[in-house]
């Protein structure tokens, strides 16, 4: 499953990304997570059904950030590296 999301609250400056690295991490789940310039958390989730599902209802919920919405797609690009990564704003 491959899932591509936009987390939208207060999510930049609280940890999010790296909360979600340690989540990913764990579950083996590769892709991505950064910051968006417009305030928003983009990520990228790749992994079985169960895990990034999973995954999903965590970030809805976020650490102690305070997120309003979730936007989730799914993924049709092939993506080829086999980590999961925190990239730099763009």
């Amino acid at each position: 499953m491959k899932k591509h999301l936009l987390i939208f609250g207060k999510v930049q400056g609280v940890g999010f990304r790296y909360w979600l690295y340690e989540k990913a991490i764990k579950k083996n789940i590769r892709g991505y997570v950064k910051n968006r310039i417009s305030g928003e958390v983009e990520a990228l989730l790749i992994g079985n059904d169960e895990d990034v599902n999973e995954l999903i209802k965590q970030c809805e919920k976020g650490p102690s950030s305070n997120v309003t919405q979730v936007k989730i797609q799914d993924y049709k690009q092939e993506y080829s590296k086999k980590s999961f990564d925190i990239l730099s704003s763009n």
